[in-house]
């Protein structure tokens, strides 16, 4: 991993690789994560269940990622990495694939079984894990899909850590994010000097150190500007879930 890199992940980054179609596809997941994980200057047991946790998530998305009844071209699975700090500094990563309604289930089957892990291991080996519908980040077009992700932690003054996340780019990172994934948004400033990212159906206003915004008419949330992807991911999901808003 270029250390040239390594600053775009401390100020709400992220990398993001098409991992290949094919059986060698767990196995670039691994390669791919633990040089990232290495730059990070993170243990080596980490890295270890890092490839481990990466490695299953990677396969069971070449297993059970195309989409429901062959419909729609194969989607190569993506490998997605970035920081957050809430709720706590971690490092998540993500793998994924087109088939949005084939939802991971751990098998209940033990560590040492032979037969059945399946992604069970992830919550032995991770802080935390899990599955959201998303879209691609790195597809031509929209393809709508789903992740199934972990999350590692990361030391309080990991590298690159103490970079600072300006808000007028907070803000117009975060419109690329969307925008480049089928919806639509414009970016501006207001007299008070707070930048708002306006999206069809939802309106996110960057503050000096946060995003804020409404998800529900009794729900704000508040999110730190490094935890940037955490924000374009809960957004694209908001945006998802209401179609007749956008």
């Amino acid at each position: 991993m270029d250390d040239a890199k390594m600053p775009e992940l401390a100020t709400g980054g992220v990398w993001a690789w098409r991992l290949p179609l094919d059986e060698s596809g767990p196995a670039a997941a691994r390669a791919l994560l633990g040089e990232a994980m290495a730059g990070l200057g993170l243990g080596r047991d980490v890295i270890e269940d890092g490839r481990l946790a990466v490695s299953e998530t990677a396969t069971n998305a070449l297993r059970y990622g195309r989409p429901v009844l062959g419909v729609g071209p194969p989607t190569s699975p993506e490998l997605w990495v970035w920081a957050r700090t809430v709720p706590a500094p971690q490092l998540v990563v993500s793998v994924f694939d087109g088939a949005r309604d084939a939802l991971p289930r751990a098998s209940g089957a033990g560590l040492l079984d032979e037969h059945g892990k399946g992604l069970g291991l992830l919550g032995g080996v991770t802080s935390a894990w899990g599955s959201s519908p998303t879209r691609s980040r790195l597809a031509e077009q929209v393809v709508r899909g789903k992740t199934v992700w972990f999350a590692l932690p990361l030391p309080c003054q990991w590298a690159g850590r103490s970079f600072e996340v300006h808000p007028g780019t907070a803000a117009q990172c975060l419109l690329l994010n969307v925008t480049r994934r089928g919806f639509q948004g414009t970016c501006g400033s207001e007299d008070r000097g707070v930048c708002l990212v306006a999206l069809q159906g939802l309106n996110v206003w960057v503050h000096r150190q946060h995003f804020c915004w409404w998800a529900s008419p009794k729900r704000y949330v508040r999110r730190p500007l490094i935890d940037l992807q955490e924000t374009a991911e809960e957004i694209v999901r908001h945006l998802d879930r209401f179609p007749s808003a956008h």
